[in-house]
């Protein structure tokens, strides 16, 4: 088969691009049988590195596609329309957009698999888009794209029963899930490998306990209700040394609105100096941070996977998680799930795995074990025997 794939999302640094990079070079790598072509914007491919094993088809573009796809931005119609070009003069099989983040529209005979990752946007529009318009635009390329994919792929079961729910058009048979992965430098190091010097430059020092979260800095993150937890912990004496790490990109996210209202609620709590936020930092230092943690925390009010909780596992890291994600079932036994709307939940799980470290242990010992589970080749398969099945019904 040939396989168009839309890897305009490949430098994002967040879920999309991790998504898209994993997932993509561990396919090419397992398959030698089909033509895979790239489509690509020229400002992604001049700074990013793609795999050998397929062709790249470069698209001049205005604006590059994670910029312009933003919370309070639109792609030009004339982007659009030179994307849709590039993949109307390519004849091709199968047309794959890891997600739905950067899709275009297309006029093409070709298979649509269109990835879609959650449904967070739909369950939280006034979170994810601060203006109207932006829930207005994402709500009509959300309309276009499910009503143009012929299947939809999703990272979990979680995420495929929201997409049934909102979308209905789409029937169960019809959602593959692959799932995501962490990437293999996320492993456990001995105590005596973790930098501490490194660490210190944010702030931290030997000794002090890290409660860690990593990803964006977005409202339906609810850190807001982390901040106000780390308060109350703060008061109890045995918890005075907690540090709240909070690793994400504050510069060039192009989703992080909230950020000043976030800042202000930690200076009305007198955390400055109890909440660190590192900015944005290269994977091989993020692994050291979660092995000096004492968990990774996820109070999101929605994940689709949640993969900052996967890569902290893979270090050996308990999860404190939002029980609306697939992370009860992902890591079942590797940490504490609580409800993303009860600030007491947080606050005694956060307790609990700070003051009980037998405990702790025990969870941080499953998680490990659940997190080895997961590598990019066993998504690799699962897409392939998708493909597989495409393949045996074009014929």
């Amino acid at each position: 088969m040939r396989i168009g794939i839309d890897v305009t999302c490949w430098s994002n640094r967040r879920g999309y691009g991790r998504f898209t990079r994993g997932l993509i070079q561990a396919l090419l790598e397992a398959n030698t049988e089909d033509e895979f072509i790239l489509f690509v914007d020229a400002h992604t491919f001049a700074k990013s590195q793609f795999p050998k094993q397929a062709a790249c088809v470069v698209v001049a573009t205005t604006q590059a596609p994670t910029e312009a796809a933003s919370a309070s931005g639109q792609r030009s119609l004339k982007d659009l329309w030179a994307m849709m070009q590039a993949v109307n003069r390519c004849p091709l099989d199968v047309l794959f957009f890891p997600s739905v983040y950067t899709y275009f529209p297309v006029i093409t005979k070709a298979t649509i698999i269109l990835g879609v990752h959650d449904v967070i946007a739909e369950d939280y529009p006034e979170l994810i888009f601060p203006q109207r318009r932006g829930r207005w635009l994402w709500n009509l390329k959300g309309w276009l794209a499910h009503h143009q994919s012929d299947f939809i792929l999703t990272v979990s079961n979680h995420a495929k029963n929201g997409i049934v729910r909102h979308f209905q058009q789409h029937t169960s048979d019809r959602i593959w899930v692959i799932d995501e992965a962490p990437d293999p430098i996320f492993r456990t190091l001995a105590a005596t490998e973790i930098d501490w010097k490194l660490l210190s430059q944010y702030g931290i020092s030997h000794g002090d306990r890290i409660l860690l979260y990593v990803g964006g800095i977005n409202p339906h993150k609810n850190l807001g209700m982390l901040i106000e937890s780390l308060a109350v912990l703060h008061q109890e004496d045995d918890c005075k040394d907690v540090r709240l790490v909070i690793v994400g990109d504050i510069k060039t996210d192009v989703f992080t609105p909230g950020l000043d209202k976030l800042k202000t609620q930690i200076s009305l709590r007198n955390l400055e100096k109890s909440v660190h936020f590192t900015g944005f930092i290269p994977d091989a230092d993020i692994v050291h941070f979660f092995n000096a943690s004492q968990a990774v925390v996820l109070p999101s009010f929605a994940e689709g996977f949640g993969l900052p909780a996967i890569e902290g596992a893979a270090c050996g890291a308990p999860v404190v998680a939002t029980r609306n994600s697939p992370l009860p079932d992902l890591l079942e036994g590797g940490g504490l799930f609580i409800d993303p709307t009860d600030p007491d939940h947080l606050t005694q799980a956060l307790r609990q795995i700070l003051n009980d470290e037998d405990g702790r242990c025990r969870m941080a010992t499953i998680a490990l074990a659940k997190a080895r589970q997961f590598t990019w080749q066993r998504s690799a398969q699962q897409m392939q025997a998708m493909l597989a099945i495409l393949d045996r019904t074009a014929r």
